[in-house]
């Protein structure tokens, strides 16, 4: 198999005019085995980044890397034109490089019109994300999957007055908490919250006997708007449209009625970034139910009553009763969060997405 990528790549090196079907060749191989499959990827990085591509170029890479590229032998290396660990630090160093500066570019257009300082959180949160700089939370159990944007104040519970989009809410919880009534009666629509995940359904996520379940019905779910729900269900689908909502394309808003079926847990996580909270609005909460931040405290659900937390600390959620609870879960961004902020993360976050996409040729 290294022969046959030391074959492509000699063919791609003969004329810029055959990269084009040398990108092709390498993706009907992408079933070979492991390894080979960081092979390939690898080679289409190099050929993307010398035409010019760097979109696909680092969408490659990022496939590269997912695939364990780090650990390819000399003979896989010297295929792909690397033939001493010296070279391979070089192309190491030149896709960071690439990387940081498509991500930076993302949103200079926002920057160019601002003070410095005045997207000095979201730099930082990217020099943390590009391994440049040590950016992490003092609390402990703080950990975001993806990235931290520092100086958000919150110890994990968030006073819900202090957010802009609870008062809409609660002005509006009879109406919505009738329609949760229906589309529990009903049924129709509601789907596991997790999708068909196999970590969840190992009960490594959500656990509990026969029957535990964690549910929703969806109005947004990541970004993607459920027209069908908003129109079975207008009056939170009204309400909800006119929010000013977290919208990230591909990533937010998600918004369900949630609901958590009886003697079911959901097991300790952390959520992404900081840069967006958790607003839960109570309909139906049988005794016992909580939410728990790990080294935090606990909070037990009260119809009616809101609450808001960041998800980046690690938390929990059960459900010991016989009797379903509901709520409405949505995201929000931070209410610290200044507009250009806001406008810069989005942007950087739909790069990022973009980046980590399949290349299409």
């Amino acid at each position: 198999m290294i022969d046959a990528v030391r074959a492509l790549r000699h063919q791609a090196t003969l004329s810029p005019s055959h990269t084009d079907a040398v990108l092709g060749a390498l993706r009907d191989q992408l079933d070979w085995g492991r390894i080979d499959v960081a092979q390939v990827w690898m080679l289409l990085a190099e050929l993307s980044h010398r035409t010019g591509r760097s979109l696909d170029a680092l969408r490659c890479w990022h496939q590269a890397s997912r695939r364990a590229a780090q650990g390819l032998d000399a003979g896989s290396l010297e295929a792909l034109g690397l033939p001493d660990p010296s070279h391979w630090a070089r192309r190491v160093t030149a896709m960071s490089e690439l990387r940081a500066e498509y991500l930076q570019d993302a949103y200079s257009d926002i920057r160019r019109d601002l003070e410095p300082k005045a997207l000095f959180r979201i730099d930082r949160a990217l020099a943390g994300y590009l391994g440049k700089a040590s950016v992490f939370s003092s609390h402990p159990t703080q950990r975001p999957k993806l990235m931290f944007i520092p100086g958000l104040r919150t110890g994990g519970f968030l006073d819900p007055s202090s957010h802009p989009l609870v008062p809409p809410l609660l002005a509006a919880f009879e109406d919505m908490r009738r329609e949760f009534s229906g589309a529990l009666a009903a049924g129709d629509g509601i789907e596991p919250f997790l999708g068909e995940n196999p970590t969840a359904s190992s009960g490594e996520y959500v656990s509990g006997p026969a029957g535990a379940s964690w549910d929703a019905l969806f109005f947004f779910r990541h970004g993607r708007r459920y027209d069908a729900n908003h129109a079975r269900f207008p009056r939170t689908g009204a309400l909800l449209d006119g929010l000013d909502l977290c919208r990230i394309d591909g990533q937010a808003p998600e918004i369900c009625f949630s609901i958590l079926r009886p003697h079911t847990r959901i097991e300790p996580h952390h959520g992404v970034t900081n840069a967006r909270v958790v607003i839960h609005i109570p309909f139906q909460v049988p005794p016992g139910c909580y939410l728990e931040l790990t080294n935090v405290g606990r909070h037990h659900w009260r119809e009616g009553e809101p609450l808001v937390f960041d998800d980046t600390f690690e938390h929990a959620a059960a459900n010991p009763s016989n009797h379903p609870r509901g709520i409405l879960l949505m995201d929000a961004w931070h209410p610290e969060l200044t507009p250009p902020e806001r406008a810069a993360f989005r942007a950087l976050i739909e790069a990022i997405t973009r980046m980590e996409a399949l290349p299409e040729h």
